[in-house]
């Protein structure tokens, strides 16, 4: 991927990532990494395996790479009339694809294949969960400042602010001091508690009155059999085995 994709989105600040509906430059960046991404060749097995393609592979390659063309030895395709009036036709021409950089003395001496990536070496590779190390838990399924990722994130933020609103609010202000006078780490952690399961009280109340509805509670563990009374723990302190 070219460096100015690569790091379009090094350094922002949550200002700019809230306001990219206005940054026209920083959106067209983001869309165009879209070309350079792997294709998903086949889904997650048992094992939670992906197998995945490289972008310049396939009968319909989003990118032009001079490396493929040189270790997979493809040939320059004959010479195509294009309709430009044709906007599909256009973007489907090779000459309008997205070129992948490879440093200029590899166009004159190829590295030997050995020593290339390894979904270089060949056209597809498979990834297994944990493969990519300490990188590892940086995967997500939506790219991140993608349409698809501020389908969710925004939501997800609005809901957090929506939270934190109501708990900075007069009736509650988690915040100031002077609804917390007890003294000790136990209390501070205690009232807090308190005051975030009033706020889930409030929550559902007034979802209640909003919707008429009643919150149905969670069905809880099976009971004990009436008249049952369960044996004392043994000496270890440890409930003795169910009969």
């Amino acid at each position: 991927m070219p460096a100015a994709l690569a790091h379009a989105t090094t350094g922002l600040d949550d200002k700019a990532v809230r306001a990219i509906d206005r940054d026209a430059q920083l959106a067209e960046r983001i869309a165009a990494r879209e070309a350079f991404f792997f294709k998903l060749k086949q889904s997650p097995d048992t094992r939670g395996a992906i197998r995945l393609q490289c972008p310049a592979a396939g009968p319909s390659p989003s990118v032009t790479c001079p490396r493929f063309n040189q270790v997979h030895r493809i040939t320059a395709p004959r010479p195509t009339v294009v309709d430009l009036t044709n906007p599909r036709a256009t973007a489907a021409a090779r000459a309008a694809k997205p070129t992948v950089p490879i440093p200029p003395a590899e166009r004159v001496r190829p590295k030997p294949k050995g020593e290339l990536p390894r979904v270089c070496q060949r056209t597809t590779i498979t990834v297994h969960p944990g493969d990519l190390g300490k990188i590892d838990k940086y995967r997500q399924d939506r790219y991140y400042l993608h349409p698809s990722w501020h389908d969710v994130y925004r939501p997800v933020r609005a809901n957090t602010e929506g939270l934190n609103g109501r708990a900075k609010s007069h009736g509650i202000d988690i915040a100031d001091p002077r609804k917390r006078l007890a003294h000790g780490r136990v209390a501070q952690t205690i009232l807090p508690a308190l005051m975030i399961a009033t706020i889930n009280v409030n929550i559902l109340s007034s979802w209640h009155n909003a919707t008429g509805q009643t919150p149905i509670a969670e069905p809880e563990a099976t009971p004990e059999p009436t008249g049952h009374t369960p044996p004392p723990p043994t000496t270890d302190g440890l409930s003795p085995p169910r009969q």
